[in-house]
């Protein structure tokens, strides 16, 4: 009778370990599993995130490009800037 109950003990203890690693397991892939899905998700926000400031971006660069262009600079200032004409200047060195 004592080799049975230490079986039954032994067996007990053999299946309650089993259970609390399979359950671990279970565990540990479904948490891993939401990292990676939590992780695309950043991706793909990255991603638009991206996408929409290179568009700002790019606009900013086009309107630097036209504000400092010859044609708008000459354009801006063509009726604020009178032409001067050097005027001669006349130095008489006596010896």
């Amino acid at each position: 009778m004592n080799k049975k109950t230490s079986n039954g003990m032994i067996d007990f203890i053999f299946y309650t370990l089993f259970i609390i690693f399979t359950c671990s397991i279970f565990l540990l892939s479904i948490s891993i599993k939401n990292e990676i899905n939590e992780t695309q998700l950043e991706i793909r926000q990255l991603n638009a995130s991206f996408l929409s400031q290179s568009d700002e971006v790019k606009s900013l660069q086009s309107t630097r490009n036209y504000f400092t262009s010859y044609d708008y600079i000459q354009k801006t200032l063509k009726n604020r800037m009178i032409s001067a004409t050097p005027e001669t200047l006349l130095i008489s060195i006596s010896e």
